[in-house]
């Protein structure tokens, strides 16, 4: 079963979402990807202010979650995963999927337009948003950067300033969504402990979630961001699509990401089974390099993402033109 079933257009259903690496995982995942980018990336990113409210903001979609707003819940919880083995029922594949939010809604309406009664309780529903979420927080970042680069050449102080700090919003929260997408577990309708047919007998804990996204790594004596870093290379721009475009490719590339990460989350369930994740003693700890490996990507992935995002903005064309003819009423007559 899905965690969330589609009925036309909308998500009447509201269960309990999981969080994806606890507080202190997604801070350390944006604060190694920090350490990547270029020397001309822009320098007020670097300054430790700069760098501990992107690190802040990282946790920040998580407390979104802790609301009692219906609203804010319906709206935020699904874009916090992607339960890839529930396409197929839908008639999608991870390569074929719709690139825009609401055409992937579409697809899924009319795949309950068509089916069986049956088949819309047992043939799944919504499996989640995150690629979309990624895809989409990114281009909130790429805007903000083109209108940074208007109010740079031709805004005042304070505008410079707002400019600056909605830079670092998009950054902090795009980094939540990259950090859950790195977390095995947001990509399966296995997120809390194995459903359905079990003939490994993996653990069906619906403690394992919590476990993995922060239990596990503090029983094993915590996140080694030194060795962590170590493991990243300089940030670079996603690369072209097959046929040498740019449009598109950022969400392209967040679904490929995320099928990498599913392909990791049996062997997670396997390393439990084996006693590898209990972290005790040195085969207790002998998981620390998948789920620190993922954090690792996860870093990656986003340190490319905003520097794709910094490159390819282009300036704010209509906001420049304001500006302009602003500054042109407030010469003197002559």
């Amino acid at each position: 079963m899905t965690r969330l079933f589609l009925s036309a257009l909308v998500l009447p259903l509201l269960p309990l979402f999981m969080m994806a690496w606890d507080y202190e995982g997604h801070r350390v995942l944006s604060q190694i990807g920090l350490t990547v980018l270029p020397t001309n990336f822009p320098a007020f990113v670097h300054a430790p202010m700069a760098r501990e409210r992107i690190a802040f903001l990282g946790g920040e979609p998580d407390r979104w979650r802790n609301t009692a707003d219906t609203a804010l819940r319906h709206v935020n919880g699904p874009d916090h995963f992607l339960d890839l083995e529930d396409l197929a029922p839908l008639g999608l594949k991870p390569e074929t999927l719709p690139p825009l939010r609401y055409d992937y809604v579409a697809e899924v309406a009319r795949h309950h337009a068509k089916a069986s009664p049956e088949k819309k309780e047992d043939g799944a529903g919504a499996v989640g948003f995150l690629p979309w979420s990624i895809t989409e927080w990114h281009a909130r970042l790429k805007s903000s950067f083109g209108s940074l680069k208007v109010y740079e050449e031709l805004g005042t102080e304070e505008e410079v300033a707002n400019a600056r700090q909605n830079v670092l919003y998009a950054m902090g929260v795009l980094g939540h969504f990259v950090g859950d997408a790195s977390q095995p577990l947001h990509t399966t309708r296995h997120f809390n402990g194995w459903v359905g047919a079990n003939p490994k007998s993996y653990t069906t804990s619906k403690k394992f979630h919590a476990w993995i996204d922060g239990g596990y790594m503090r029983k094993s004596g915590g996140l080694d961001s030194e060795r962590m870093k170590k493991q990243l290379r300089a940030a670079r721009a996603l690369p072209l699509d097959a046929v040498g475009r740019k449009e598109g490719r950022v969400f392209t590339e967040s679904v490929r990401f995320l099928v990498e990460q599913w392909q990791q989350v049996e062997p997670l369930y396997r390393l439990e089974k084996e006693g590898k994740l209990t972290g005790e003693g040195e085969e207790g700890r002998g998981g620390r390099v998948l789920v620190e490996g993922q954090m690792v990507r996860g870093s990656q992935f986003l340190a490319d993402l905003w520097l794709t995002a910094w490159m390819e903005a282009p300036p704010d064309n209509f906001l420049k033109a304001r500006l302009v003819e602003r500054k042109a009423g407030s010469k003197p007559a002559e």
